[in-house]
């Protein structure tokens, strides 16, 4: 009788991060980053990982934060929410959330959707016009002038799904979905469209670009408003609350810091735009509800 040995299960995890003092997802040399915080802190658990690195869905740029990108991990022993609670304490910026078994030939960049939402301050723009824009990158183009070159160079032809926008108080919700995108391509999308709803681009030559006629040289959006939202693979990822009570602690005081910081910076903005006031001093108490500022 040939004794065979199970194979070791695998297990792909959905993962959110917080991108602030990080340097994006690659490990870099000297510098933090979501990988090399997963890869030490998964190390000090026992697990082996091949060649010190850590496979994902999508590696995000410096500044892009994650709410359901994906990692796979050999558990050996350990069970699926055992995992979700080993990376759950590993880093504040780091959590993960849900956990589905995988067979070992899994492959991480085959994903059947990608979803991207990039949060845009309108400044006043229309966002009827902005949407009537983003419109224009539904279908299947040439998205060279509306990406960054790789290293290892790649077809520059992608299927964008869907567009949508939303607004949440003056952001905009841009919503971008493909199967996949090119590096920077998001980031892209969003200025050239600004571009043309500012008049500083015309739609011909925008969609002269995506039909491969002409190449542009466009900037990219700041970094720090796009959200990797979700990837998907067609099959469901079980939840798990193992460790996440801390991250939520972790991540209610990160929300508080930023609301102080906030209300802070729209103080010194008011002060700025009206001059001093007259010296005045406050005596006495009073309970009175201020709207915040933002």
């Amino acid at each position: 009788m040939v004794h065979r040995e199970n194979p070791p299960r695998r297990f792909a995890l959905k993962i959110g991060y917080l991108s602030e003092g990080l340097f994006g997802y690659a490990q870099q040399p000297g510098k933090p980053t979501v990988e090399s915080l997963l890869v030490s802190g998964i190390e000090r658990q026992g697990l082996a990982l091949a060649n010190h690195r850590l496979p994902i869905a999508s590696r995000t740029d410096r500044g892009v934060h994650a709410l359901g990108n994906v990692i796979a991990l050999e558990g050996g022993r350990i069970s699926g929410v055992g995992l979700v609670g080993m990376l759950n304490s590993i880093d504040d910026r780091v959590f993960c959330f849900g956990y589905a078994p995988v067979p070992p030939e899994f492959n991480l960049r085959k994903a059947r959707q990608r979803w991207y939402r990039y949060l845009l301050p309108l400044h006043g723009r229309d966002p009827e016009d902005l949407y009537s824009v983003l419109e224009e990158f539904v279908g299947h183009h040439d998205f060279t002038s509306f990406s960054r070159k790789d290293a290892v160079p790649r077809g520059t032809e992608r299927e964008l799904t869907s567009v949508g926008l939303s607004l949440q108080g003056d952001l905009a919700r841009i919503d971008l979905v493909a199967p996949s995108f090119l590096w920077g391509m998001v980031r892209k999308i969003v200025a050239s469209s600004l571009l043309v709803v500012d008049r500083k681009l015309t739609r011909r030559e925008l969609r002269e670009a995506l039909n491969g006629g002409r190449t542009l040289t466009l900037p990219l959006a700041p970094p720090e408003g796009l959200v990797l939202m979700d990837v998907d693979y067609g099959f469901p990822f079980s939840p798990a609350s193992a460790g996440r009570k801390g991250r939520g602690v972790a991540l209610d005081r990160i929300r508080e810091e930023v609301s102080l910081r906030s209300t802070l910076l729209g103080w010194f903005s008011e002060r700025v735009r009206v001059g001093s006031p007259s010296p005045s001093v406050v005596t006495g108490c009073s309970l009175s509800q201020e709207s915040p500022s933002t």
